[in-house]
Formats: structure tokens, sequence, C-alpha cells
């Protein structure tokens, strides 16, 4: 197998590891805001994370501060994932079901592959953008469908997340091939902590902890420990090893994993306009995947 193929093949392996532990992000976020706001939920991620990023760095002796020349792809990659998307999606889930979000969630590898295009060079075949626009078309059609033949409120939310982590994959991936994706995510985490702690603390004023249930504690948790740190880092080195536009189209398997956390942990119907759309979602990924990009300098 040709180092190519290697890269290809562990760039697949780490995005799909990272697109599972991402997928129960929506059905988490759906519990929790039941207990906590949206400025909760984001910073309570952002500290966890943080201090799991502070813990790693040190136990890998990685504590040394990064070169400046990564730093403003370090700061973009942090804000757009630990603050924008969680933010706007905990907004967004507040009015729909997390159902609807997993589906809309599936226009994320579009909005990456276009900001990968203008922002590092990669320039698709017409056949992935072919694949890519029949899977964002049947996305949209889903949420119109969903939304009683309207977009909503929380649609909007939904793509000004995705718009977001977008900007977080693609300085991410770009800052990740040179310094690994682990060291790049903890630094971000780390960075972002001590800006998260007064909003978490003023957020908190007002919940009567002894009143939260365990299951939104546990959604708490998962988000930041899984989605936040553990999920992430496994993506970013799948986004550098095998490249940001094609390893991002992974992420269409979203709606897919995604449908299923909602219909069995909060009982919402997976109706078949859902399950139609998800399995053409599914197939334009697959078609993606196999594309051919190019870089240009």
């Amino acid at each position: 197998m040709s180092a190519r193929q290697v890269a290809w093949t562990s760039g697949v392996l780490f995005g799909f590891l990272g697109m599972l532990g991402f997928s129960g992000t929506l059905v988490a976020t759906r519990v929790a805001v039941a207990d906590f706001s949206p400025l909760a939920i984001t910073s309570a991620r952002i500290v966890i994370a943080g201090l799991l990023g502070g813990f790693t760095l040190i136990l890998t002796g990685k504590i040394t501060l990064p070169d400046r020349r990564h730093s403003w792809g370090i700061v973009v990659m942090g804000f757009g994932l630990a603050v924008g998307y969680p933010l706007c999606l905990a907004e967004a889930l507040q009015t729909v079901p997390a159902v609807h979000g997993a589906v809309v969630i599936g226009l994320a590898p579009a909005v990456t592959a276009i900001i990968a295009v203008l922002r590092t060079g990669e320039r698709p075949s017409s056949v992935f953008w072919l694949a890519c626009a029949t899977g964002v078309s049947a996305v949209l059609y889903y949420a119109y469908d969903a939304g009683g033949r309207h977009f909503s409120a929380g649609d909007g939310w939904l793509l000004l997340a995705l718009l977001c982590l977008g900007v977080a994959y693609v300085e991410g991936g770009r800052v990740s091939a040179e310094l690994g994706s682990t060291t790049t995510m903890c630094w971000a985490m780390l960075l972002l902590t001590p800006l998260a702690v007064g909003p978490l603390v003023w957020a908190l004023r007002t919940v009567d902890l002894a009143s939260v249930g365990p299951t939104s504690w546990m959604s708490i948790a998962y988000l930041g420990v899984v989605s936040m740190f553990l999920a992430a880092i496994l993506w970013y080195r799948g986004l550098a090893a095998g490249g940001i536009a094609r390893i991002g189209q992974i992420n269409l398997l979203l709606p897919l994993a995604a449908l299923i956390w909602p219909a069995i942990f909060l009982g919402e119907t997976i109706t078949t306009t859902a399950l139609v759309c998800a399995g053409v979602v599914f197939g334009a990924m697959s078609v993606c995947l196999r594309a051919g990009v190019r870089k240009h300098a």
C-alpha cells in the first residue's frame, strides 16, 4: 500500500470515529437545554475540554506555546468549534427536534468543502460537486418538509452553526497538518477556558443545581468529554491525513447516525422522509469520498 493510500485510509478511519462521537451531540444538547441555558452548555463544554487539554499537554510534554504563525488558526478553530457551533446549536434545539437538527447538520460537508476551496486551494472535481449538491438538496428538502413547508427560525440558527463549524474544520485541519490534531485541539480549548469560566458562573447563577436531573448532567459530561474533546481530536486527525474537503464529506453520515439517538433516548419519530433523505446523503458521501481533489498552490 502506497503512502498516499495509507494516508487516505487513516484519514477515513479517524474521520469516521470522530463523526460517531459527534453523532450524539444533538441528542445530548436537546436533553441539556431542559435544565441549562445555551450559554451555560457552551461554557461548560469549553471548561471541561480545556481541563482535559491542559492535562494532556502536560502528559505529552507539549506545554510550550505554539508558534505565532499557528495562533490565528488555533483561535479561529476554537471559537468556531467551541463557541459559535454549540451556542447556535443549543439555540436551534430549543425550538426544533433533534431529528430535524440531525438532518440539517448534513450540510456541514458542503460548507466545509466551499470554505476549503476558498482558504486552502483544494480543488474538488465536478463529480465531487455534483454529489455534494445532491446531498445538500436532500437536506434542504427535508428541512422544508419537516418545517411544515417553510423554513423556521431554528433552521436559521442551524445554518449559522454550520458556518461556524465549516470555518473551524478548515482552520483546524490546516494547523493540525503541522502541529498534530491532539496538540492543536488541546491548545484551542486551553486558550478559551479562561474566557469561559466567567460566563459559566454567570449562566449558572439562576439554575437550581440540586434539581437538575442525572440525564442532564450526563449530557453535559458527554458534550465536554466526547463531543468537544475526544471526537474533535479524532476528526482533525482525519482531516489532516486525508484532506479537508474529502474527509469532511464523512459528516454527510452524521444525519444517518444521529437519527438513531433521538429515537432511542427521546422517543422522537423517524419519518420516512427523514430516512430517504438520510439515505440519499449517505450515497452522496460515498461518491464524494472517492472523487478526485487536486491542490492548487
